[in-house]
């Protein structure tokens, strides 16, 4: 720690006073080398969300991504109420905004193009993952990113906790606390619970993007669905910028057989199964680069008993991935990073335990909501189109 000490006699009604001033320099380093050493593996949202806030509290990480660039897969997605509100704390609500789209409404028609169900949006918004991914990376310092570190396993202590992370490079990193961010897939959940069960949904996406402003605006800052009446097979435009759609089909992967992963065989299926519906589907089919593309194959986690175990903790898809018809996921993730970076701050690492016992009762209950929504949602896709269904959210 360095003070700097001043002493001064001062003269005062012919007595003299010893006035001693310290000041104390490089707090926010001196604060910083008091916190814990927290490593964070995968540099998706949840792990720069986290970052991001916790550097906004005083602290500093370390991001270990395995990509060489920080993962920017996946097209766009669409932000809710608990997502912006996780933006707001992390001073990033108008940025993002700025780089996203607002929606106000969404739609619901069926494949001839009859209304079926309409319901307000409010502060929501539609965007790319890549513009989104780059906000995140401007609050963080460049020296707090390290690329091209894919997980292997952990080293532990004979307590329990872990105190090393090894990587397939033979890289070796210490830290009092570890953050499990690398996925839906995780390769840290994996240590933690070598038998988690994850289910594959019984639906699949085909996700493009496309640039057509004219598009853009005719949709009138609304997420449009068109749905097949016979149910398991659906179109869903969300507006990501000013210029850039996001748009997918879904459909059951009992009813149809899912595409290759050629561009061919992806604008095939996308002609076959819905070119006929009404516009814009036709013109969306004729302006994508099947290219690029994404073809995933849903799939849901069923519930962890808990989101940690020992000084290794869970958040986003790497403790509850969940189904697509939520719009949760990325939402979700944010507020787990704000929760545990609120949990971790200023914190006595003999009370680490408790800690995050308490943050994952409070994001567990509520994942495990949005999970069971999540579910109902797909059941609902895969039947015939009825009055009381909901539409594709959960809030």
């Amino acid at each position: 720690m360095h003070f700097c000490i001043t002493i001064m006699y001062v003269p005062i009604l012919h007595k003299t006073a010893l006035i001693v001033n310290i000041k104390l320099t490089n707090l926010t380093s001196i604060r910083c080398s008091m916190q814990p050493r927290i490593a964070i593996i995968g540099g998706g949202i949840a792990g720069l969300a986290f970052a991001v806030y916790y550097q906004q509290l005083g602290g500093r990480v370390d991001i270990y991504e395995r990509s060489p660039i920080s993962g920017r897969e996946g097209l766009g997605f669409i932000m809710l109420e608990n997502g912006l509100s996780a933006l707001a704390e992390l001073d990033l609500l108008d940025a993002a905004k700025m780089n996203g789209y607002a929606l106000e409404h969404c739609y619901i028609k069926d494949n001839l193009g009859h209304a079926l169900k309409h319901q307000a949006l409010p502060n929501s918004f539609g965007t790319t993952r890549k513009a989104f991914i780059d906000c995140l990376l401007a609050k963080i310092p460049a020296d707090w990113l390290h690329f091209d570190a894919q997980f292997s396993h952990f080293t532990y202590h004979d307590n329990g906790n872990a105190y090393c992370a090894v990587f397939t490079s033979g890289q070796q990193i210490s830290a009092d606390i570890f953050l499990g961010c690398d996925g839906g897939r995780s390769q840290v959940r994996e240590q933690l619970y070598p038998n988690a069960p994850s289910s594959h949904g019984k639906v699949h996406e085909l996700v493009s993007i496309i640039d057509d402003p004219a598009l853009v605006e005719n949709l009138s800052h609304s997420f449009v669905k068109f749905k097949q009446h016979a149910g398991g097979l659906a179109v869903g435009m969300v507006p990501a910028t000013e210029s850039k759609l996001v748009w997918f089909i879904q459909f059951s992967r009992q009813m149809f057989t899912s595409p290759e992963h050629s561009a061919q065989s992806k604008w095939q299926f996308a002609q076959q199964t819905v070119g006929h519906w009404p516009q814009p589907i036709p013109q969306l089919i004729k302006h994508t680069n099947f290219n690029h593309s994404h073809l995933w194959q849903t799939r849901y986690l069923h519930p962890l008993p808990q989101y940690h175990r020992g000084n290794v903790v869970l958040l986003g898809d790497a403790a509850h991935a969940l189904l697509p018809f939520t719009s949760q996921g990325v939402n979700s993730a944010m507020v787990d990073a704000i929760e545990l970076a609120h949990s971790l701050w200023d914190i006595d690492l003999t009370m680490l335990p408790l800690a995050l016992s308490q943050y994952s009762k409070k994001r567990k209950l509520i994942a495990d909501t949005y999970l069971k929504q999540g579910i109902e949602l797909q059941e609902e896709f895969l039947q015939p189109h009825h009055q009381e269904q909901k539409v594709p959210f959960a809030f």
